[in-house]
């Protein structure tokens, strides 16, 4: 499998399981907009989620590798995302610090796997996509 799809399908799952772990922590409280667990609301996100990442690397696969600078750009957005959710979480005065570990731990992980994605999809020589 080629590596920029196989990263893009890890970012995809660590997004959508930020958005289910942040709706089971205190930030589920923290005002009208917020996301609940299990709520239509919730289900609703992961899928234009799941849509905003799966339409573009569909037609990456298929060949259309111009695809890469979109999902850069949604790589990008989930990088500013989660420095901006790690705010919210440390300014927020509903809960422990430890109440937030789970968030903490999937934004670093997110993080670090939208910094890998660059790394992959821009770093790579024009020909690693006829080879995988």
């Amino acid at each position: 499998m080629n590596r920029i799809v196989l990263v893009t399908l890890i970012s995809a799952f660590l997004f959508c399981s930020l958005l289910v772990t942040s709706s089971l922590s205190p930030l589920s409280k923290t005002g009208p907009n917020a996301i609940e667990f299990n709520s239509f609301g919730l289900w609703l996100d992961i899928g234009i989620i799941l849509l905003c990442y799966t339409l573009p690397l569909i037609a990456y696969i298929k060949g259309v590798y111009a695809m890469k600078y979109l999902m850069a750009t949604f790589s990008w957005f989930g990088i500013l995302l989660t420095f901006l959710i790690v705010i919210v979480v440390l300014s927020t005065p509903v809960g422990k610090p430890s109440d937030f570990i789970g968030v903490i731990v999937i934004c670093i992980a997110s993080l670090i796997t939208n910094i890998i994605w660059f790394a992959i999809a821009f770093s790579l020589s024009r020909n690693f996509h006829k080879a995988s």
